[in-house]
């Protein structure tokens, strides 16, 4: 009797002391992990941050003052010399419903001033 309650003892020791083991091992593994995600949320914040840093800079790029003064001196309105009108008529005189294909156009040359 003696001999079965030694056993006994020492099999709860080893089975409390592994459980043990196996809690801190847990415990290790779970801050690991916590430490990972927030290394991931730092650089998440700052991927978000140039985000909206590149978003602001694209809605400043995209106002009309910005996009007039990036096209000063290079984009003005035709002169009445450089404009052509069409009539409904003439675009569809190839008795298409829709345009003409390029190549189904007449080539004209143009002579541009500079």
């Amino acid at each position: 009797m003696n001999r079965v309650w030694w056993m006994s003892i020492i099999l709860a020791v080893s089975l409390f002391g592994s459980g043990a083991i196996s809690i801190v091992w847990l415990r290790m593994e779970i801050s690991a992990t916590a430490k990972k995600c927030g290394n991931l949320e730092d650089q998440r914040e700052m991927v978000a941050r140039e985000l909206r840093e590149l978003r602001g800079r694209k809605s400043t790029m995209l106002r009309p003052s910005v996009l007039a003064q990036l096209v000063t001196g290079r984009l003005t309105i035709p002169s009445a010399r450089r404009t052509v009108h069409v009539s409904e008529r003439e675009m569809y005189s190839n008795g298409q419903s829709g345009l003409a294909r390029k190549d189904e156009l007449p080539q004209r040359k143009f002579s541009v001033r500079r």
